[in-house]
């Protein structure tokens, strides 16, 4: 079976009331989507097990944020997380047993881990800043996330297990947030912002170069492909959300067929897989 892509469709009414929210699975040309759950209130940030046959996601339906995982092919899900304040970001270590994710309980959003076995939480930064987006390292060994400690928006790396000081890797343009790894850890895609255009950007982790690969004015959310040839992302650039990719060197460029008013927050599943009962 090819992989697959997950994203939020929002379609919006004459009034907030009329809006919807449906979390999808299709093939990665868009084509063949399937619902995975539907809301009159916001869905984010959904994110493939390693194994491509759960996906973790925020949602709003209690009108508050919490995290839950959601088996594709049974339907079933479990709350793993709704805590007091902001559930968010979920992004699952490689070996598929925690979660990182951004939680305020104690007063400002901080990245913590939750094993998922016991639920336990081990808390991974301690700022008063805004600290979000954890994203792995493929040896599970980091995270990157983005954080305003420094001022604006950047990206700062720390040990998965807690032990260090984040580090900050960026300091090109005022806004750079939202990374994902490279299937091979070399690099980091991000959004890069200057002077209110974001873009999609590449860093080489080994030399800390930044080379801007998209030409719109609003694009968010990178993942990348599994092979790591391309990168996945939402753009604004036709009036409406929509989602696009890129190969890493910048050359080619397609738009997914997706119907819907708006469409954001793509996640690439790691592995080929089916959602069906069958495997």
């Amino acid at each position: 079976f090819a992989t697959r892509v997950a994203y939020v469709t929002v379609s919006v009414g004459d009034t907030p009331k009329d809006r919807r929210y449906i979390l999808q699975i299709a093939d990665t040309d868009g084509f063949n989507p399937q619902n995975v759950i539907k809301s009159r209130e916001p869905i984010m940030s959904p994110a493939f097990s390693p194994d491509g046959k759960k996906l973790a996601y925020v949602s709003f339906e209690s009108k508050r944020s919490a995290i839950f995982i959601q088996t594709l092919a049974s339907g079933d899900r479990e709350k793993v997380s709704d805590l007091p304040g902001i559930n968010g970001a979920p992004a699952w270590s490689p070996d598929g047993t925690q979660l990182a994710m951004t939680l305020s309980k104690d007063g400002n959003p901080e990245i913590y881990v939750m094993n998922l076995a016991n639920r336990s939480l081990r808390r991974i930064t301690d700022h008063f800043a805004i600290d979000t987006e954890p994203a792995w390292s493929p040896d599970g060994s980091q995270l990157v996330f983005t954080s305003d400690r420094g001022g604006k928006p950047q990206l700062y790396i720390v040990s998965s297990a807690g032990e260090s000081q984040p580090e900050r890797i960026t300091h090109e343009g005022d806004y750079n947030a939202g990374a994902a790894f490279s299937p091979n850890g070399k690099s980091l895609a991000m959004v890069h912002g200057n002077d209110g255009i974001y873009r999609i950007a590449l860093m080489d982790l080994a030399n800390k170069q930044l080379r801007v690969l998209t030409q719109g004015s609003l694009d968010e959310s990178p993942v990348f492909a599994p092979n790591g040839s391309m990168i996945l992302y939402a753009s604004r650039n036709t009036g409406k959300a929509q989602l696009s990719a890129i190969s890493i060197d910048g050359k080619v460029r397609e738009n997914l067929r997706i119907e819907s008013s708006e469409v954001r927050e793509p996640a690439w599943s790691p592995t080929a897989f089916s959602t069906s009962n069958s495997d």
